[in-house]
């Protein structure tokens, strides 16, 4: 314990002067002849050191106090909860005793440690595995989330209970790298090769158009059925389309099945794989699949414009290339002059440009809508000069590293659960130094942050004008954001998706109906069915007053009847969670002036990819463990975990000092010091007389 003041330490002076003052001031002169030195000196210093404190206590003086805090060091314990885990022979095992051999490998540690239970899967879940259900494995992302959950605590080491088999996700080798924690390994599943066969993966388009041939290509796995026959099937709309005999050529064959398809119906269109075996397999759960092909009538022309080339470029036209819904032609702004009005949606790469076109009004047919990707060869003064919504004042050429910042708000499409987590780790783009000014109606997707500054100026955004809809990058370099795209998740698909919702919002007409009804047609299966829904009145006005209705009807013919919640601009409705297959819905909103209604479908796709493959791989866990300086036990071993943690001299608590002021003249013992010091000197001068 310590005492500060906010003054100076000499000024205690004026208090050890104000106590001599008043104290000698108050008795000098006043001593009798017969009292005595003893009781003269006493009242002489109790007067000095009551008006000394209370002289003090004006400083507004602080006591600062130390404790000391313990914190123990905290173990995370995931436990895969995917439907793989139980699929093999010692399912029972798995599912009956792993959630007690991790409590009581908890309580051989509690003494000294501090345990966290997690459940892994499609989510990552606190507490232990109630069932066994997930349809997804992503072991990386349990990774990511301890190192947000404990990126300021003493997370001392991580136990891992897993096969090893994960669908989604990066590498989780990579992932556990970045804890920098011990972590134990606690092998399941079954690493023996059974008598299977399997449909491994499906290789087709997602979009395809409606009379066009697409390819496809199927692996299919055979363990264990050298020499044996194994008729694949695909059916479409009830009809076998595809007929192939197999054979496998020894005792674990892939096989690769390629031809075409003809689109012949628009809409989205379901084929089914079949493998019919002899019998006696270990599994026939993974012998039939289904795929999703969207049949579309037309494509989206797009007229990517550049003068000089650029990594962005290539980013951008692979991004759209990834989708059958584009046709992107890469065109020079001389070459754009001799084909006006030949596509749907023109993106301006740095144009217009310092040093070529500086003029690119003559390029953009009226009312089309437009993207402009701003850089360091960007005219700004003739880019203000287009009145796009954004102004940008600046004073000198140079450029200033902004990352991107998700704006929360932003919903004129959506982005996906996992693209916010992505977005945090793009790396920065170039933008213009200055300040940005913008239209009064503005959707900002990206606001700039610099360094570590959040700010308000806008990154990447949006403009609905009556004239166009425009789009604006107010930076260079995106090629970086679909490389990190590539390093954090294993492909483009995020960058990839954020451009092409990007060019569909901007190339789709406004629809001139009051009532418009969002909802994504291509969905997973264990993805919630969402609607956002807009309602105007004739004054084009947002209201959000009448009922708006919708039914879900399946299949089989079975309907599902929904009302929408209102929100502060509209109306949003989260049907929840349907198994796979095709569904249709019709929404329907009643005003005083008409009934509306809209229609539309919803295709969900099903998740047997943890059926896929049943093998466990050991053989990662082991990798993980050893390059992160833990060791690898099994299920019947896993209590040795407990002495090799034990062990450890890295894993130790961490001491917390946390220091806390308070106002001194708050302190009670103070109060008491003061009223006994002049209750003593009142007492003696009562009882001497004076």
């Amino acid at each position: 314990m310590s005492l500060l003041t906010e003054y100076p330490v000499w000024f205690l002076l004026f208090c050890i002067l104000a106590g001599a003052f008043f104290s000698v001031g108050l008795y000098y002169g006043k001593r009798r002849t017969d009292d005595g030195l003893t009781v003269f000196t006493a009242l002489l210093l109790l007067r000095f050191f009551s008006v000394t404190v209370i002289s003090f206590l004006l400083l507004n003086p602080l006591v600062q106090r130390t404790t000391r805090q313990v914190e123990k060091p905290v173990i995370a314990v995931g436990i895969d909860g995917s439907r793989s885990l139980v699929s093999s022979v010692d399912s029972v095992e798995v599912r009956e005793n792993i959630g007690r051999d991790i409590e009581n490998l908890s309580h051989e540690l509690s003494d000294r440690f501090e345990f966290a239970f997690y459940t892994f899967g499609q989510d990552v879940i606190p507490g232990l595995p109630k069932d066994f259900k997930g349809n997804h494995t992503d072991i990386s992302e349990f990774f990511n989330e301890l190192g947000s959950r404990y990126a300021n605590r003493n997370l001392g080491a991580v136990i891992l209970a897993t096969d090893g088999i994960y669908n989604k996700g990066s590498n989780p080798y990579y992932a556990a790298e970045k804890l920098s924690v011990p972590v134990f390994s606690v092998a399941l599943g079954d690493t023996s090769l059974h008598k299977d066969v399997l449909i491994m993966n499906i290789s087709v388009s997602k979009q395809v158009y409606l009379n066009d041939e697409f390819p496809f290509e199927i692996m299919v796995e055979a363990d264990k059925y050298t020499g044996k026959e194994i008729k694949l099937g695909v059916k479409h709309s009830g009809e076998v389309v595809i007929n192939r005999l197999l054979k496998a050529s020894n005792d674990h064959a892939l096989i690769r099945v390629s031809g075409t398809l003809q689109a012949r119906q628009k809409g989205m269109q379901k084929y089914s794989v079949e493998l019919e075996t002899p019998g006696d397999e270990f599994s026939r759960a993974n012998n039939k699949r289904d795929f999703y092909v969207e049949v579309l009538e037309s494509r989206i022309r797009v007229a990517l414009v550049y003068e000089s080339p650029h990594p962005d470029i290539a980013a951008i036209a692979s991004a759209l290339g990834s989708s059958a819904k584009y046709s992107v032609t890469q065109i020079s702004p001389s070459e754009l002059l001799k084909r006006p009005g030949d596509f749907d949606l023109y993106i301006f790469y740095q144009l217009p440009s310092v040093a070529g076109t500086s003029d690119i009004s003559k390029l953009l047919p009226e009312r089309s809508p437009v993207l402009y990707v701003i850089g360091s060869q960007t005219d700004i003064a003739g880019f203000n000069r287009l009145k796009t919504g954004l102004i940008i004042n600046t004073q000198k050429k140079s450029m200033t590293d902004i990352q991107p910042l998700l704006n929360p708000d932003f919903s004129l499409f959506g982005l996906g659960r996992e693209f916010s987590g992505i977005v945090r780790e793009f790396p920065p783009v170039q933008c213009p130094s200055g300040s940005f000014e913008t239209a009064a109606i503005t959707d900002v997707m990206f606001f700039q942050k610099i360094g570590e500054v959040k700010t308000k100026y806008p990154l990447l955004m949006f403009f609905d004008m009556p004239s166009r809809k425009t789009g604006i990058i107010a930076g260079e370099n995106i090629w970086r954001w679909r490389m990190s795209d590539y390093i954090q998740v294993s492909d483009f698909s995020l960058f990839d998706d954020m451009i092409t919702r990007m060019v569909q919002y901007l190339a789709v007409k406004n629809d001139p109906s009051p009532f418009v009804i969002n909802a994504g047609n291509r969905l997973e299966e264990g993805d919630p069915i969402e609607f956002d829904a807009t309602l105007f009145n004739p004054a084009h006005e947002l209201i959000n007053t009448p009922d708006v209705t919708l039914e879900l009807k399946n299949e089989e013919g079975k309907t599902y009847p929904f009302l929408f919640t209102r929100t502060e601009k509209g109306y949003y409705l989260n049907a929840g969670y349907f198994p796979s297959g095709n569904y249709t819905w019709s929404a329907s909103a009643k005003t005083a002036q008409a009934l509306y209604t809209k229609k539309g479908m919803i295709s969900i796709t099903p998740l047997d990819i943890e059926l896929v493959n049943l093998k466990a791989d050991h053989t990662l866990l082991q990798q993980i463990s050893a390059r992160n300086k833990g060791e690898m036990v099994s299920q019947k071993d896993i209590l040795k975990l407990a002495e090799a943690i034990k062990k450890r001299n890295d894993i130790k608590p961490v001491i917390h000092l946390k220091r806390k002021y308070t106002d001194l003249a708050g302190e009670w013992w103070l109060l008491l010091l003061i009223l006994g010091l002049l209750s003593a000197e009142w007492a003696i001068r009562k009882r001497n007389g004076i």
